[in-house]
This record gives structure tokens, C-alpha cells and sequence, in this order.
């Protein structure tokens, strides 16, 4: 009962802070509500759907929501010719969403339903098309994001190789991966290309073009996962795939017990050896713990 009714309460707790990022928004807001609304359900949708459905696939939900900033950043680029405050409906929406997408209305936590099932069947293992379509579905998100800033900002056919260029780029590096040392130095060179074509894009008059390197780099990161080719969801990988004959490990003695020598009689007394085989037998039958001989009775 205690914990249904603490559950009651943090479900109340998190529809009062809802409310108030709703009213929050509306104030804002309240000159150009009409077009503002348009960007807050977009990022509730986008933030529900996040924290709701893509955390199943760690890579997806780690590349949108570094989008989360990207998007702010591009609104702010394009706000003057929106005529909308687009990104702080933006950000409030994502407030709204990632609280309503949460897991204290369902009751269950992140990961608590298993995630993917790992059935074997005759041909080897299923599983994937879930995290395929998550990251699809991704994928086609940012590559919109960048077409819409090719169209609105500057449709050119520079910025459209740059586009073309950064999905094809991400694609490789997560399609032909190499050490991940080198492939780790490679995704920091992201955030310095993308200055750099701000710089570039800012004197040359195509404002576009960071943004588009960024999209594109970001949804050829998703494209060029292992849910398309290559080995499925839940399959061994080199070197655990080799069958190789499983070799019984010998149990190796201790040192200390090696060194131990079997406990053996040994007589101390000289005159033992004097002495004939059947004194020499009742003797040491005497020695011995739980051993009497039996005296003959005169």
C-alpha cells in the first residue's frame, strides 16, 4: 500500500510540474501562441518518444539526445526568419516531454521488460528489427533536420555535398570501424569541423553548413550500426564463435601438500632390530592409536 500510494504521489508531483511548464509556456508565448505551440508539441513528441521508446538502443538514444542541443542551436539560427520564439518553445516542450515520457506512468523503470529477446532458431539467432527500426527511424529525423536547413537557409549545391559527404562519413567510421582509440579521436574531430564551418559558412553566406555537417555526420553514425549487415543481435562474436574441443583442466596440487611426505613407522629404538618379526609386529600394532594386544592368561 505504501509503495502504490508513494507511486500515486510522484505521479501527481510530475503532472503539477507538467501543468506549469504548460503555463510557463503560454505566457511566454502569449503574442505568437498559435506558432509557437507548433514547436512545443514537436519537442514534447520528440522528447517523449526519447525517454519513452529509443533508450532501447543505447546508440540512438545517446546521438538524439545530443541532438536535443543541436536543435536548440538551429532554431536560434533560424528564429529572425520564423518569426516565433522557436527555441524557447523548444526547450519547454522538451521539458514536458521528458517528464511525461518518463517511466513513473508506466511503473516500470528503464530496462525492466528485458529489452530484446534472444531466441535461437535454425539458422542462428533473431532479434534486432526493433533496435532497426529505432534507429531508422532516428536517422530519417536528423536527415530531415539537415534538408530542412538546406531548403530554408541556403539551397546550394555545396551544402548539399556537405550533407551528402557527412552521412556518408559517419556511415564508414561506424560501418569499417577501426581501433577504438582512433575511431574516439575521430568523433572529436566532429565539434571542430562543425566550428570550422560556422566560420566558413558565417563569411561565405551559407549558414547552413555546419548544421548540415552535423545531421548528416549523426544519422550516418545510426546507419552504419550492426542492425543491417553482419552478425545479429545477440550472436557471439571472435574469438568466443570458434568451436574448438573443450580440454579438462588438471587440478594442480599445492606446493605445501607436495612437500608433505606419507606418515610411515620408522622404529627410533636400535634394539627393535635385535629383537624377532612377531616382537617387531606387536610393537607398533601397540604404537597405534585403537590397537590393544591381548596378553595371554597364565
Amino acid at each position: 500500500m505504501q509503495k502504490k500510494a508513494a507511486k500515486w504521489d510522484a505521479r501527481v508531483a510530475y503532472a503539477v510540474i507538467i501543468a506549469g511548464v504548460v503555463a510557463l509556456f503560454v505566457w511566454v508565448a502569449h503574442d505568437n501562441l498559435a506558432p509557437a505551440s507548433v514547436f512545443f508539441l514537436l519537442a514534447a513528441a520528440y522528447a517523449a518518444l526519447l525517454f519513452g521508446v529509443v533508450w532501447r538502443s543505447v546508440r540512438a538514444s545517446t546521438v538524439m539526445q545530443f541532438a536535443i542541443g543541436m536543435i536548440s542551436f538551429s532554431l536560434i539560427s533560424i528564429e529572425g526568419d520564423l518569426g516565433a520564439l522557436a527555441a524557447c518553445s523548444w526547450f519547454l516542450g522538451i521539458l514536458a516531454g521528458g517528464i511525461a515520457g518518463g517511466h513513473p506512468w508506466s511503473g516500470k523503470r528503464p530496462g525492466s521488460d528485458g529489452g530484446q529477446k534472444r531466441e535461437r532458431n535454425g539458422e542462428g539467432y533473431t532479434g534486432g528489427l526493433r533496435l532497426a527500426v529505432i534507429n531508422a527511424a532516428s536517422a530519417v529525423v536528423l536527415v530531415g533536420l539537415g534538408v530542412t536547413h538546406l531548403v530554408l537557409q541556403t539551397p546550394t549545391a555545396v551544402v548539399g555535398a556537405v550533407l551528402i559527404g557527412a552521412l556518408v562519413a559517419g556511415w564508414a567510421l561506424f560501418r569499417f570501424p577501426p581501433s577504438l582509440q582512433t575511431r574516439n579521436v575521430l568523433l572529436l574531430v566532429i565539434p571542430v569541423e562543425f566550428f570550422l564551418l560556422l566560420i566558413v559558412g558565417g563569411n561565405t553566406g551559407q549558414r547552413a553548413l555546419p548544421f548540415v555537417w552535423a545531421y548528416g555526420i549523426l544519422a550516418g553514425i545510426l546507419l552504419g550500426g550492426r542492425y543491417w549487415s553482419g552478425p545479429r543481435l545477440g550472436e557471439p562474436r571472435p574469438p568466443y564463435n570458434v568451436q574448438a574441443k573443450r580440454q579438462r583442466k588438471r587440478k594442480r596440487k599445492s606446493r605445501a601438500k607436495a612437500k608433505q611426505k606419507p606418515n610411515t613407522y620408522r622404529p627410533t629404538d636400535a634394539s627393535s632390530s635385535s629383537r624377532g618379526p612377531t616382537e617387531a609386529t606387536e610393537d607398533s600394532r601397540a604404537s597405534l592409536p585403537g590397537h590393544q594386544i591381548l596378553l595371554p592368561m597364565s
